[in-house]
C-alpha cells in the first residue's frame, strides 16, 4: 500500500469515525433518571397510586410510563429525550416534580410517604442532581417552597391572633400574606432576567401572573420561540394565555358570574344562581392547600360578621378525596355551603373559571355581577365593610 493509499485509508477511517460518533449521538434518545424513595408507601398504596412518568397536555396529565421500586427503595427509568422537553415525575401522588429531559442523566431522591402529623404543613423540597439545565427548576422550586412555608407560618400566627381577638395583629398578618405573594413574583422575575438563554425558562414563566405580568411573559415567549423554534411548550403557552385571557373577560370585575351546578357534601345539587339577590363570595380552596387553610379563619370571621347582613359564601373544593374535604370543613368550622366534583385540579367549575392557584375567590353582587377578585386578609374585610358597613 503506497503513501497515497495510506492517506486515503486514513481519511476514510476518520470520516467513518466521525459518522459513527454522530450516529451514536443521534441514537442516544434517552436519559436515565434514578434515585431512592426514603419512605416508600405500602405495596397497596403503590398499586393504587403508582409512581408515574407523565406529560402535561392541556389540563390533563398523560401517563407515559410506570416506575417500579426495587426492594431497597431505589428506582431507575429511561425517559425519551429525542427532543429536549419537560416531564412530570408523579411520586405516588405524594409529590409531583417537573424535570427537563435534555442531555444529562438525573439523580432525584424523594422523601416518599409523608410521616408528618399535619401532612399539608410540610411539603418537601426535592433537588434535581446531575444537570445544569435543571438548576433553574431547582431555584424556582426552592423559592416557591420557602414562600409556601412562610405562608404557613404567617397563617398559624394569624389563626392565633384571631383566637385572641387581636384584630390589629390579624390585619397586619393579612398584609404580610399579600407581601409574600408579591415577593415571590419579584424573585421569579429576577430569575427570568438571569436565565434568558435556556428553554427551561418556560418553567419559571409559569410562576408569573398571566394578567399582571402578561407583557413580560409574551416578550420572553416570543424570544424563546425564535431562539428555539422546536420549543413546543412556548407555542402552547401562548395559546394557553390567549384562552385564559378570554376566560378572564368572563370572570373580570363587571362581568356576570357564570352559573354552574355542583353537588354539596350531601350529594345535593347546588346552583350559583340560587344565591341571586344576595352578595356571595365564591371561594375556591382545598383541604390540602396550606394558604387556604390559613386564610379560612379570616373568611370565617367575615362570614360571622356579615352573614346576617346578607353575605353568603359558596366554597368550591379542588379536593379529590371526600374524607379529607369533609374533615377540613369540620376542623376549620366552615359553616357555609360547599360543593365539589372531587376531581382535584380538573374540577369542572375551576376549569370554567380558569383557577390556576388556590385560594382564589370572586365577590358577586345581588345582580350576579363580579365586583372584586382574589380578596384576602384585610382586603376582604375592607371590601365587605364598604358594602355592609361596620
Amino acid at each position: 500500500m503506497n503513501k497515497y493509499q495510506n492517506n486515503i485509508t486514513g481519511m476514510l477511517l476518520l470520516v467513518a469515525g466521525i459518522t459513527s460518533s454522530a450516529s451514536a449521538q443521534q441514537a442516544k434518545k434517552f436519559i436515565t433518571v434514578s434515585g431512592k424513595i426514603k419512605f416508600p408507601p405500602s405495596a397497596e398504596q403503590q398499586q393504587k397510586f403508582p409512581f408515574r412518568v407523565q406529560k402535561q397536555v392541556g389540563d390533563d396529565r398523560v401517563t407515559l410510563d410506570t416506575i417500579h421500586l426495587k426492594a431497597d427503595g431505589t428506582y431507575s427509568v429511561k425517559i425519551d429525550a429525542t427532543r429536549p422537553q419537560f416531564y412530570i415525575l408523579n411520586e405516588f401522588e405524594e409529590d409531583r416534580l417537573t424535570i427537563w429531559a435534555g442531555k444529562d442523566n438525573l439523580k432525584i431522591d424523594f422523601r416518599g410517604e409523608d410521616t408528618a402529623v399535619m401532612k399539608i404543613k410540610n411539603p418537601p423540597y426535592v433537588f434535581i442532581e446531575g444537570s445544569k439545565e435543571n438548576d433553574l427548576i431547582n431555584e424556582v422550586n426552592f423559592i416557591n417552597h420557602r414562600n409556601y412555608q412562610n405562608m404557613i407560618e404567617v397563617g398559624q400566627l394569624q389563626y392565633k391572633a384571631s383566637l385572641a381577638k387581636d384584630t390589629a395583629l390579624e390585619r397586619a398578618l393579612g398584609e404580610q400574606f399579600n407581601w409574600l405573594f408579591n415577593d415571590m413574583g419579584e424573585r421569579i422575575k429576577l430569575l427570568v432576567k438571569m436565565n434568558q438563554h435556556t428553554p427551561v425558562l418556560m418553567y419559571a414563566l409559569d410562576f408569573l401572573h398571566p394578567i399582571k405580568d402578561k407583557a413580560l411573559i409574551l416578550a420572553e415567549i416570543n424570544r424563546l420561540s425564535k431562539e428555539y423554534p422546536w420549543l413546543a411548550e412556548a407555542k402552547q403557552k401562548k395559546t394557553d394565555m390567549a384562552n385564559a385571557e378570554a376566560i378572564a373577560r368572563k370572570t373580570g370585575i363587571g362581568a356576570t358570574a357564570m352559573d354552574f351546578t355542583q353537588n354539596n357534601t350531601a350529594g345535593k345539587a347546588v346552583k350559583l344562581s340560587d344565591y341571586r339577590g344576595k352578595y356571595v363570595l365564591l371561594d375556591f380552596w382545598a383541604s390540602w392547600c396550606g394558604p387556604c387553610r390559613a386564610e379560612n379563619p379570616n373568611v370565617l370571621d367575615n362570614y360571622e360578621k356579615y352573614h346576617s347582613k346578607g353575605l353568603e359564601i359558596l366554597g368550591v373544593s379542588l379536593d379529590d378525596k371526600k374524607d379529607a374535604w369533609l374533615k377540613a370543613i369540620k376542623d376549620d368550622g366552615l359553616e357555609w355551603a360547599h360543593v365539589s366534583d372531587l376531581k382535584g385540579w380538573k374540577n369542572d367549575v375551576a376549569k370554567e373559571y380558569n383557577i390556576r392557584a388556590v385560594p382564589s375567590n370572586f365577590l358577586i353582587d345581588k345582580e350576579g355581577k363580579i365586583v372584586a377578585v382574589d380578596l384576602r386578609g384585610e382586603e376582604l374585610s375592607q371590601k365587605l365593610q364598604e358594602i355592609f358597613g361596620k
